[in-house]
């Protein structure tokens, strides 16, 4: 059974022997941990800098769990390498084996909750405007991982942190255990990714993903946004097509983002991105940065 919180964790031992007050975090990024995820999350106070910083550790040892997190270290290596200065991803600070063999990152510590946080169930048409702005600077962030060839493969609303801060939506993008980097992935690494049902496009399990997987997510995690939690046990195309809140406009270009044929839905996050912008253009002429 692995430790249910902090006080039993080994805090002697890397990489919690350089943080103080260390403490556990649930898959919502908060204090609500759960025993049945792949990884736990624990922030700490490192005792040199004084920032947090938050420590991803494996749940159990084992082949799965290992390849995982050692792919979301390869990704954000090669992400940082090639992005130092973006405000959307996490750095990485480190990374090791515990002695119990349990594999861990140390990244950087986001104070954003994930916009999971923020979602009801149902519709709140007053916030049509605002959830668009944000899902267009989520759109901007995916982008520029794009132009690293990297995809993300599982976005969703838990794994999209978020806050607004005078006016502007403040995105990062978390949790790259599922990403596909194409230089690596192409040169025989092993592909196995874990996926989140409704969210990740249903390619991804026997193609290799591109550009189009990620389109697919964009758009249901919008159409979350927009509509609440009331589908998401679902397939997002139908759902969309019969919800009457949507007018005809938003729904092509939701529908089209989750088309269940790649070949069907926007070529990029940034084609999607233009239509969106274009559309927030004419509801709200003048007004979208």
């Amino acid at each position: 059974m692995p430790p249910a919180n902090a006080a039993e964790i080994d805090l002697a031992t890397a990489p919690f022997d350089r943080f103080s007050a260390v403490r556990r975090l649930g898959g919502d990024r908060r204090g609500h941990a759960s025993e049945y995820a792949r990884h736990q999350l624990y922030v700490g106070r490192d005792r040199q800098t004084r920032l947090n910083f938050l420590v991803k550790l494996a749940t159990r040892p084992g082949k799965v769990y290992q390849s995982d997190l050692e792919n979301e270290i390869e990704t954000l290596t090669a992400i940082n390498r090639a992005l130092p200065d973006s405000r959307y991803f996490p750095i990485l600070y480190g990374h090791g084996y515990r002695k119990d063999g349990r594999i861990y990152l140390v990244s950087t510590f986001f104070d954003e909750l994930p916009l999971a946080a923020a979602l009801g169930h149902d519709w709140v048409p007053d916030r049509l405007v605002a959830n668009l702005r944000t899902a267009l600077e989520v759109v901007k962030a995916v982008a520029e991982l794009h132009g690293l060839q990297i995809f993300h493969v599982d976005l969703n609303p838990m794994n999209v942190l978020h806050r607004a801060e005078k006016g502007r939506s403040i995105v990062r993008i978390v949790d790259f255990e599922s990403s596909y980097d194409t230089a690596r992935h192409t040169s025989g690494v092993f592909y196995s990714p874990p996926t989140t049902t409704g969210y990740s496009a249903p390619e991804v399990s026997d193609r290799p993903p591109d550009a189009r997987a990620d389109v697919f997510s964009l758009g249901a995690v919008l159409y979350t946004m927009l509509a609440g939690y009331h589908w998401a046990s679902g397939e997002p195309r139908a759902r969309i097509e019969q919800d009457n809140h949507l007018d005809p406009e938003l729904r092509e270009i939701l529908r089209k983002a989750v088309a269940s044929a790649p070949d069907d839905r926007y070529e990029s996050a940034e084609r999607f991105g233009s239509a969106l912008d274009a559309y927030l253009e004419r509801i709200w002429p003048g007004r979208r940065s």
